[in-house]
């Protein structure tokens, strides 16, 4: 059923409480400020790390890695690590290589859509689909919607296939099929009947979007115990970045992934670390919910919280205009940023027409 894979045994046993301590030599820590310290030699469990900007978290997680890595409490299959853009992830498998002589191959190191893209492969037949099942962009997608509604007759003033394609996506974020998405009028009923057939098109000519992508990798985990089981077993380390970013389907995956829910509480097998600023987050129109940060720690009982405060971008001019600003937000987890690169230039509003 599983791929052979060289790195897919047991990791060695998590990191033991106080390893941090006992490693802050290596050459690995040298240039770590204390709070990054203590984010890449947290011990053992679940932790969020409230990463300012500029603060060096993409550093604190590949360092982590490399640590892990390094001092046995990890195999490069037991890591997973999921970033927004495929640059970053690019990023963080080059500085890895560059810290250690370690073969990257054997890690799970991508995006949400890239990491559900390999999964679906590796188990396409269960998915329900082709080996070589070809991926649509957003373009293509729209395409095949005109294509539809033509073929179905579909009045697109009034049903605009920009629309359509918002309507699916939104439903596909939330977890929905057509069948599970509530409707009360006619309108409502006709999208839900268009994103039926939507559906069968793309079965039959064995395409997916990005949003299925994501679906229908949740669904295998949901719905197959032993695939979800194995890579239960071989994850024992999740790392999770910007994760203020992540939609309701996203991070209902990632407890897919991470264990099972036990009373509104999730026993997870390994350590799932979230890093994620509350601050930055400004992708609610695309579904992002920051709302999983919380809810990140009540489900996962997170007993270790690590604020990265020190900024290195800014001058702290920028830094206290926006910390004074940001503290007018009452739902915040709350931080203050910090610099010790003087004062810089004053902060200067300029008023466009």
């Amino acid at each position: 059923m599983f791929p052979q894979d060289p790195f897919s045994g047991a990791p060695e046993p998590l990191v033991p409480p106080h390893a941090g301590a006992a490693s802050a030599a290596s050459p690995l820590l040298a240039s770590l400020n204390d709070e990054q310290l203590a984010a890449v030699t947290l011990p053992a469990g679940h932790a969020l790390i409230l990463a300012g900007a500029g603060s060096g978290k993409t550093r604190v997680l590949t360092t982590r890695i490399a640590w892990l890595l390094q001092n046995g409490y990890a195999t490069p299959g037991g890591i997973l690590a999921v970033t927004f853009t495929n640059k970053a992830a690019k990023e963080m498998v080059a500085r890895l290589s560059a810290m250690l002589p370690v073969n990257v191959r054997g890690m799970w190191i991508g995006t949400f859509h890239g990491l559900c893209n390999r999964l679906l492969r590796a188990h396409h037949k269960a998915a329900g689909l082709a080996q070589s099942f070809q991926i649509l962009d957003t373009q293509d997608q729209l395409s095949a919607i005109k294509r539809l509604c033509k073929q179905h007759n579909v009045d697109d003033e009034r049903f605009p296939p920009k629309q359509l394609a918002y309507f699916i996506a939104n439903c596909k974020e939330e977890g929905l099929r057509p069948g599970d998405v509530q409707t009360h009028d006619s309108d409502a009923r006709r999208k839900v009947e268009i994103y039926q057939l939507y559906e069968e098109q793309c079965q039959r000519e064995g395409v997916v979007d990005f949003g299925e992508l994501m679906l229908r990798s949740y669904e295998l985990l949901r719905d197959n115990d032993p695939i979800r089981e194995h890579y239960q077993r071989r994850f024992q380390h999740i790392l999770v970045d910007e994760f203020q970013d992540t939609n309701r389907l996203q991070y209902a995956w990632l407890k897919q992934l991470a264990g099972n829910e036990v009373d509104g509480r999730y026993e997870a097998r390994g350590s799932v670390i979230a890093v994620g600023d509350d601050d930055q987050s400004i992708y609610a129109f695309r579904g992002a919910r920051v709302g999983n940060m919380t809810d990140f720690v009540r489900e996962f009982d997170v007993k270790q919280q690590i604020k990265l405060e020190q900024n290195y971008r800014s001058y702290s001019n920028i830094l206290d205009s926006a910390n004074a600003l940001i503290s007018h937000n009452s739902r915040r987890l709350g931080k203050n940023l910090r610099t010790t690169q003087g004062a810089g230039e004053p902060v200067r509003v300029y008023e466009a027409s």
